[in-house]
């Protein structure tokens, strides 16, 4: 028997020049980048993370961001959960 977590599919605006810090606060949620796009400026990531390491994204987000990222979830399925 497996433990499973619910995952999401993230899609992060934001500006280019914030890139590296979008990247970095993925990966330490544990996040998985899918997809990334360049248009004019801006950069549109798709990644998966756990439900659980989304919480409070929105506010570190905009602080990375300096107010103007953003992003929009929905749910993907269920993943094995991992042993911490």
């Amino acid at each position: 028997m497996a433990l499973l977590e619910p995952l999401l599919e993230l899609t992060v605006t934001a500006p280019e020049e914030s890139l590296g810090a979008v990247l970095g606060d993925l990966a330490a949620r544990r996040g998985r980048v899918l997809d990334s796009v360049a248009r004019g400026g801006t950069v549109v990531v798709t990644a998966s993370a756990p439900l659980a390491e989304v919480f409070g994204y929105a506010t570190r987000l905009r602080s990375r961001t300096q107010g103007r990222g953003t992003f929009t979830s929905r749910p993907l399925g269920y993943e094995r959960a991992s042993v911490r």
